[in-house]
């Protein structure tokens, strides 16, 4: 989970309050969510190449204004704009970066409150998430061993000094302590329509491995080679161990959260530079040896520290060659309401434009994390999905290849957490009936990307205006490994807008779309 009111992570403690206090869903809010039973569960309807061959068009829109959540349509291109004026214009022929896909986490608390349900829920939700009728996620991170979403503190190898790990077990991520962790992945990558990348992320080593003996209270590894050499063996280890399990991953992230939380839950610091040293002498040549596919990101924190961490360890061509992509966390930016003070995607930007040859992935977000002011889950907060829509978007504008959502489902409470540490999720669990569960405003929104945006597409050129009276719609725009236009447009305003896309060649998509709304658009190219 993301650090809070540290000073590493934010300027000051009142940008945080600030953002906090902008935020609609700090005050009263209404409950937008969808309820899910064995009786009643909505899905989403597919569609087919012959609704879009020629002039169609099919869309998909969710709306506060009405009951649509992703509410499938089929219309045309039209000869002439409506004279709205927004407008949106489409290049294909411009294209950007390559789409890894969309997902959450696959944590110990995840595991725990889905086994609550009863089996037939169990399956309900996770084809909300994984199948053709659901939002089709293709990507899961995976926690190495406890994290705060967990119901207490465990490694894969408590035995102290053992530091060819010759004790190391995967065990309890069989056992009721994880909720079966493991069948639950098993479950998912059996489901699932689509191939999916999972990515793994430490949260902290063995107690024994670190200079207090604790894993909580942000510390570090013991300064001793042969500590930093059996940690890079406690990496291939992991990866060996679910490789025997049939289950392969597609890349690893070097430590959750290097630059520290509040330390009241695990997590192993590191500076840029102990970072950029672990990985070009220990980690780095050790999954070469192992794992030579497996991609390795680093950073996975703030995307407030991506100038220094970025510049440290990428600039070091023996840390560097190792590197294949940067992992960026949302919090610090305070769910992007002080854009203007932190300039995130501005960051993102210059990342690309210094290091092209690595790619940034959002691995963790997610609502209802700052304490006191607005912690926990809020049950249909249409707030918390316009935030994910607007993130998610404005780092896919900002050369991000994905995205990826913290905890795929937790109880009522937000939890369970032993950190008591909770926070809000797309789904949500009623763990003591076992057969209801909620879908919260955010898993519409993730929906409008994750279901449509196949991995492999590539972002292309959109240009979206306004005037004086009326912003650019926000928008991005993909072109599909089979060959579709794929167009998501959002509107956080209190009105409604009539807007249109243009698209050489075969017209205007004419749009007059409600109030608090986001909409995707497929068509031939």
């Amino acid at each position: 989970m993301a650090p809070v009111f540290t000073a590493s992570v934010y300027k000051s403690s009142a940008i945080l309050l600030v953002g906090a206090l902008l935020s609609p869903s700090a005050s009263a809010y209404s409950d937008f969510s969808t309820k899910c039973t064995k009786e009643s569960c909505d899905v989403v309807e597919g569609w087919i190449k012959d609704e879009i061959s020629g002039s169609g068009v099919v869309s998909y829109t969710t709306s506060q204004d009405n009951a649509d959540r992703l509410t499938k349509r089929v219309s045309s291109f039209e000869d002439s704009d409506n004279g709205g004026w927004q407008k949106i214009k489409i290049d294909a022929s411009k294209t950007y970066q390559k789409i890894q896909g969309f997902g959450g986490a696959l944590t110990d608390a995840a595991a725990i409150t889905i086994n609550a349900l009863e089996p037939e829920m169990q399956t309900k939700l996770l084809e909300n998430y994984y199948s053709a009728s659901g939002i089709e996620y293709t990507v899961g991170r995976v926690p190495i061993a406890s994290c705060d979403f967990s119901t207490g503190v465990y490694s894969y190898d408590e035995t102290a000094e053992d530091f060819e790990l010759e004790d190391f077990s995967i065990a309890v991520d069989s056992s009721d302590t994880t909720g079966n962790k493991l069948g639950l992945i098993k479950t998912v990558l059996n489901m699932a329509v689509n191939p999916i990348s999972l990515f793994a992320s430490p949260w902290a080593p063995p107690a024994w491995m670190t200079q207090t003996n604790s894993t909580v209270g942000n510390p570090s590894l013991r300064d001793e080679p042969e500590i930093y050499q059996s940690w890079a063996l406690y990496f291939s280890k992991f990866f060996e161990a679910y490789r025997n399990e049939g289950i392969n991953f597609w890349a690893v992230t070097v430590q959750n959260e290097p630059a520290g939380n509040t330390g009241a839950w695990q997590d192993l610091k590191m500076t840029p530079e102990q970072q950029r040293d672990f990985v070009k002498d220990y980690l780095g040549p050790q999954l070469e040896s192992t794992d030579p596919d497996l991609k390795i990101m680093m950073h996975d924190d703030q995307r407030v520290h991506l100038p220094t961490w970025t510049s440290t360890i990428l600039d070091d061509p023996d840390a560097a060659k190792y590197i294949d992509g940067v992992g960026l966390h949302w919090y610090s930016e305070v769910e992007d309401y002080v854009t203007w003070a932190t300039k995130p995607f501005d960051k993102m930007n210059d990342v690309n434009d210094k290091y092209p040859d690595k790619f940034m992935m959002g691995t963790e977000a997610c609502n209802g994390f700052i304490p006191i002011i607005d912690q926990g889950p809020k049950l249909g907060d249409w707030n918390r999905g316009e935030r994910y829509g607007f993130d998610i978007m404005s780092d896919l504008n900002a050369w991000a290849v994905g995205w990826t959502d913290w905890n795929i489902a937790l109880d009522l409470s937000g939890g369970p957490n032993w950190a008591k540490n909770v926070v809000d999720a797309p789904i949500l669990i009623d763990t003591e009936a076992g057969d209801v569960f909620y879908k919260n405003p955010m898993f519409y929104y993730l929906g409008h990307f994750s279901k449509f945006i196949k991995p492999g597409s590539v972002r292309i050129g959109l240009e979206s205006t306004g005037n004086l009276i009326s912003a650019p719609m926000e928008a991005a725009g993909f072109l599909t490994p089979d060959g579709e236009i794929v167009v998501v447009v959002m509107n956080r305003d209190i009105a409604g807008h009539k807007y249109n896309i243009e698209v050489a060649g075969k017209g205007f998509i004419n749009v007059d779309v409600p109030k608090h709304s986001i909409q995707t658009f497929i068509f031939a190219q």
